[in-house]
C-alpha cells in the first residue's frame, strides 16, 4: 500500500511538473518569440493550469477511500477532456474548411476582466492572435495537435492510476 501511495504521489507530482513545463514553454514562446495566443489557446492554457493544480492537490492529498480517488480522478479527467475539446475546436479552425460563420479572433469577448488582475496574469491569458492561423509548429505539427495528444494522454493515465489505486484500496485489510 505504501509503495503504491508513493507512486501515486510521484505520478501526480510529475503531472504537475509537466503542466508547469507546458505553461512555461508557452510563456517562453510568447515572450521571446512573440507567438501570441488566440482565444482557444488561452482556454487550453486555463485547462492545463487546472490540470496542474488538481494534480498538485492529488500529490499532496492522501485519498483514503475510493470515493476520494474517484473525485480527484474525475476532476482531472474533466479538465483534461475540456482541454482536449478546446484543442480539437482549434484544430477544426486551423485545418478545416474556412467558415465565415465560425470566428475566433482577439475581437471576441473574453469573460474575464484582466485589468483587475496582476500584469503577469493578463500576460498569461490575454487572447491576441487568430485561432485559424498556425503561428508555431513543433516538429512540423501545430501546437493544438500536441495539446490534444497531451490532454488525452493525461486523461488516460489518470484513469489508469485511479483504477490501480482503487484496486489497492480494495485489497487493504479493513
Amino acid at each position: 500500500m505504501l509503495s503504491f501511495l508513493l507512486r501515486w504521489r510521484v505520478f501526480f507530482f510529475c503531472l504537475f511538473l509537466a503542466c508547469a513545463g507546458m505553461i512555461g514553454f508557452a510563456m517562453y514562446h510568447q515572450i521571446y518569440n512573440w507567438v501570441m495566443p488566440c482565444l482557444l489557446c488561452v482556454y487550453q492554457r486555463i485547462g492545463v493550469i487546472a490540470i496542474g493544480l488538481l494534480a498538485l492537490i492529488a500529490a499532496i492529498w492522501k485519498p483514503g477511500s475510493r470515493a476520494g480517488v474517484g473525485i480527484i480522478g474525475t476532476l482531472i479527467g474533466i479538465a483534461a477532456l475540456y482541454t482536449a475539446g478546446m484543442a480539437a475546436w482549434n484544430l477544426r479552425l486551423q485545418y478545416g474548411p474556412p467558415d465565415p460563420s465560425v470566428a475566433c479572433a482577439s475581437s471576441l469577448p473574453f469573460p474575464i476582466d484582466l485589468n483587475a488582475w496582476p500584469a503577469w496574469v493578463g500576460m498569461l491569458i490575454r487572447p491576441v492572435g487568430d485561432c485559424s492561423q498556425i503561428n508555431f509548429s513543433l516538429f512540423g505539427v501545430s501546437v493544438p495537435v500536441w495539446m490534444l495528444l497531451a490532454a488525452l494522454a493525461i486523461a488516460g493515465f489518470t484513469a489508469w492510476a485511479c483504477v490501480r489505486y482503487c484496486r489497492e484500496i480494495a485489497r487493504r485489510p479493513a
